[in-house]
Formats: structure tokens, sequence, C-alpha cells
């Protein structure tokens, strides 16, 4: 497992197979921001992303070295997961309930 949580609301995964619920007890995920920063990347890296029951939330493929991505994704998931992820961290920065307006 390589699944950090370094302050609320920010996670950090860099293995496959990492998981939200891995470090939190409550894995519900809402209105959230995910980025994949690979300085090490090849183009075709992949990354997929799926929640607990196994639907695809992100997927998405390196186009080189240096690369970095941010996704908003208006939704809510009861977990992600980790499925594919060929280098670098993947972050997720959680929405705090009723901390947080848009």
């Amino acid at each position: 497992m390589a699944v950090t949580q370094y302050h609320t609301p920010v996670v950090k995964f860099a293995a496959e197979g990492d998981a939200l619920s891995d470090v939190l007890t409550n894995s519900a995920i809402d209105t959230s921001y995910f980025a994949w920063v690979s300085k090490g990347a090849n183009a075709g890296d992949d990354l997929l992303v799926s929640d607990a029951d196994g639907n695809t939330i992100i997927e998405d493929v390196a186009d080189g070295a240096y690369f970095s991505k941010i996704y908003v994704i208006k939704a809510q998931f009861n977990d992600i997961v980790i499925t594919t992820l060929d280098s670098g961290t993947f972050y997720a920065i959680r929405k705090p309930p009723d901390r947080w307006t848009a």
C-alpha cells in the first residue's frame, strides 16, 4: 500500500491497488479534483481509476515526460481505487462536507 493522506482533504496514491478506503474510514467522495503527475512518464503510460464497483471514473494516457493533468469530477463515489498507474502519482482532493461551496 502506497496511499498517504497528507492532510484533509489531499490523498496521494502511488501504486496500483491503492484505495481511498485504505486511509479513510468514510471513503465517500463528492465533487472532487484529481491530478495525475508524472515527471518520468513515457508516451502511452496509462491511468485507470475505478469506483468500488469497478466502474471507470478516469481513464487517460500520458503523452510524454513531465506529464500532469487535473480532472474535475462532480459526482459521488463510494470509494476510488487505482486500477492502473503506469507512472507517477495520483492525487485526490476531497471536498469536505459542509465546508466548501461552489
